[in-house]
């Protein structure tokens, strides 16, 4: 495993990152494929995958919650 750098970027996941849009930029170029979106299909709709993606997120007040948690946790080590 490469040298992570947390706050500056994971260097090992920037180069996976990289190298699996080169392949995927290359595999659509290959079979002739556009890769441009279709601002027809774009909808500020939210899909079903998001929107039970939004009810599992955090909402700010549980960050506040836990926050005030591990403050009270310092406090008393």
């Amino acid at each position: 495993m490469g040298n992570k750098v947390q706050g500056e970027g994971d260097y090992e996941s920037a180069r996976h990152y990289n190298d699996e849009t080169r392949k995927f930029v290359e595999d659509k170029k290959k079979k002739g494929e556009s890769l441009k979106g279709d601002a027809k299909e774009a909808t500020e709709q939210l899909s079903d995958a998001e929107k039970t993606a939004l009810k599992h997120a955090k909402s700010g007040g549980q960050d506040k919650r836990d926050a005030d948690i591990l403050r009270k946790l310092e406090k008393n080590r």
